[in-house]
């Protein structure tokens, strides 16, 4: 002991070292313990194996014994661990490093578990942890397809919205001459509510690199969330763009059979239309337009329409204006407030302000994507908000999806042979319901 200045990044690595002799030592300790209950199950050890593994506060290198029994491979320490095979990371880490992930560049989280942590890891390592949490992603999907559905109170809303918008971000993949792709993001409530801030009530959000997928998961979402019935109206806002139009918002009510349908055109993109149409133009007739879809007067709108199209003296120019006259046209009905149908405006328009966790991770940085990595940090950044990043890896769902497998792997199945493939695939046979098949004469 001196009077020297504490380094404390010294200290913390003296610390760290004290920690890797406490973990070895607990090791130890492990493998005394579950020797007898091994060879009390019949298992009988095979060797002792080296295993180096990252953990919160630590590389470590430690040796462990390897069971067997009929076959069957067991390692005490890495389940006791919770490792998972084949990575040199435990799940602390990896859901440390998928967090970080979702807020700054894979370089950025290497430097920041670096200066916090002092453990050492690549961007690669981040990218390893970004595909384990895409493939634990799937796994999770899969479980819920295939657990039994849990029976709970659904909330029974007066008022049900739905709202549905797609994220550009730039992709690393070229398709078909575009260099982005599109991040399919809806969201599903019940209202307004404010405490210290304004929240959405009863939220859920789904987003999918896959237009399809994401639209079947609200709707699963929706069946098994909210009783929907023929008291309920749905309220539905969109821009208007492909796969969010009133015709697509009309086929997902239709599927509850609701009271009401209500869709609006968003109020922001109506009014950014308006003004992109009618910059070029004299003032008034943007003021004429705007006070004609404030009061839902179509001839009003029309007039202002044919008059700034009189003024046009160009042929290049002349086209554009006509599309966009036609789409102002045509959505007209939907320009409607919220008001004229009895309700609040304060729950509907909430698109762009929920990308914003998004987008400012994935599209406000130059950063590409890849289709896997897009949807992947899309969904994690979707679960750390809602605070269930965590469950992803160390949920109890985990468990049960394990046991699921099991079965699945001893159920009498039939073979298959496909094509004129030498492959022979085992598949589980499923007891399908009986459908009543109606012939049209």
């Amino acid at each position: 002991m001196d009077l020297t200045v504490l380094n404390e990044r010294d200290f913390y690595s003296y610390l760290q070292e004290e920690n890797k002799k406490t973990f070895l030592k607990m090791i130890e300790t492990f493998e005394n313990y579950i020797a007898p209950i091994m060879r009390s199950k019949g298992y009988k050890r095979i060797n002792q194996a080296e295993r180096t593994v990252l953990f919160s506060f630590g590389e470590i290198t430690f040796s462990r014994s390897r069971w067997k029994k009929d076959g069957e491979t067991k390692i005490p320490v890495d389940e006791k661990l919770g490792l998972v095979s084949h990575t040199r990371f435990s799940k602390e880490v990896l859901y440390q490093l998928t967090k970080l992930a979702n807020y700054m560049p894979y370089r950025k989280v290497a430097e920041v578990m670096e200066l916090l942590n002092q453990v050492y890891v690549t961007k690669d390592s981040v990218l390893s942890a970004i595909q384990k949490a895409g493939e634990l992603l799937k796994e999770k999907e899969d479980y819920r397809i295939l657990s039994p559905e849990v029976k709970q109170e659904k909330i029974k809303p007066e008022v049900l919205y739905i709202e549905g918008d797609g994220v550009w971000v730039k992709s690393s993949q070229e398709q078909e001459g575009s260099c982005s792709k599109e991040l399919s993001h809806f969201v599903v409530h019940t209202g307004c509510q404010e405490n210290n801030r304004r929240t959405l009530k009863d939220k859920l959000e789904v987003i999918s690199i896959n237009y399809k997928e994401a639209k079947d998961k609200i709707l699963d979402l929706i069946h098994n969330h909210f009783d929907i019935t023929s008291e309920t109206v749905i309220v539905t806002n969109s821009d208007g763009g492909g796969g969010y139009t009133p015709k697509a918002f009309k086929e997902l009510a239709a599927a509850f059979s609701p009271k009401k349908h209500i869709h609006f055109w968003d109020a922001f993109h109506v009014n950014q239309l308006i003004k992109r149409i009618f910059n070029p133009f004299p003032p008034e007739l943007k003021s004429l337009t705007f006070e004609g879809v404030k009061k839902q007067d179509k001839e009003t709108v029309s007039l202002a329409l044919d008059t700034a199209e009189a003024l046009i003296d160009n042929e290049e120019k002349l086209e554009p204006f006509q599309r966009l006259k036609r789409q102002l046209l045509r959505n007209f009905d939907y320009t409607h407030r919220p008001e004229h149908q009895g309700l609040s405006s304060k729950g509907i328009g909430v698109m762009e302000s929920q990308h914003r966790k998004i987008t400012y991770r994935m599209k406000n940085k130059g950063m590409y994507w890849s289709d896997k990595g897009a949807d992947t940090i899309s969904q994690t950044i979707l679960l750390d908000h809602e605070g269930k990043l965590r469950d992803l890896f160390f949920g109890d769902w985990r468990e049960n999806y394990e046991i699921i497998q099991e079965r699945s792997q001893h159920t009498t199945g039939y073979f298959l042979r496909v094509g004129t493939s030498k492959k022979i695939y085992d598949l589980p046979k499923v007891d399908l319901p009986q459908k009543t098949v109606q012939i049209e004469e």
